[in-house]
């Protein structure tokens, strides 16, 4: 339940109020500069080809391809080539980050889509 402010509590009270208000505002300047100098390097990044996409992630150039075409990688296409920010293919190349062995639950899965795909190619015959 609130309690309903008294005319002796009103100081303390707004003096609470401005030193929230002061902390919000801090926080806010701190984020807005963090986000101006995010913007600021990806501007100044260059952007790099197929070839050295592939370099950098060491996968071939058909396997980037491929990874453009399913959509799992971060690219732009402003015209007839696609073009990658270097920082984005590091992050993804983190973000997609496997540690050991699949589960057993996705080695199952991926035995049963097998055979599903199997069966559905029986069928077609």
């Amino acid at each position: 339940m609130i309690k309903e402010p008294t005319f002796e509590a009103m100081p303390q009270n707004m003096a609470r109020l401005e030193e929230k208000v002061d902390a919000l505002t801090e926080t806010v300047n701190k984020l807005s500069q963090h986000i101006f100098s995010l913007k600021a390097s990806v501007k100044d990044e260059e952007m790099i080809c197929v070839d050295e996409a592939s370099k950098l992630l060491h996968l071939s150039p058909s396997r980037i391809y491929a990874l453009v075409q399913e959509g799992r990688i971060p690219c732009y296409k402003p015209g007839r080539n696609l073009l990658f920010l270097p920082s984005e293919l590091r992050r993804w190349l983190t973000d997609n980050r496997r540690t050991g062995q699949p589960s057993v639950e996705e080695q199952m899965e991926a035995m049963i889509k097998g055979m599903r795909n199997s069966a559905r190619g029986r069928r077609l015959l």
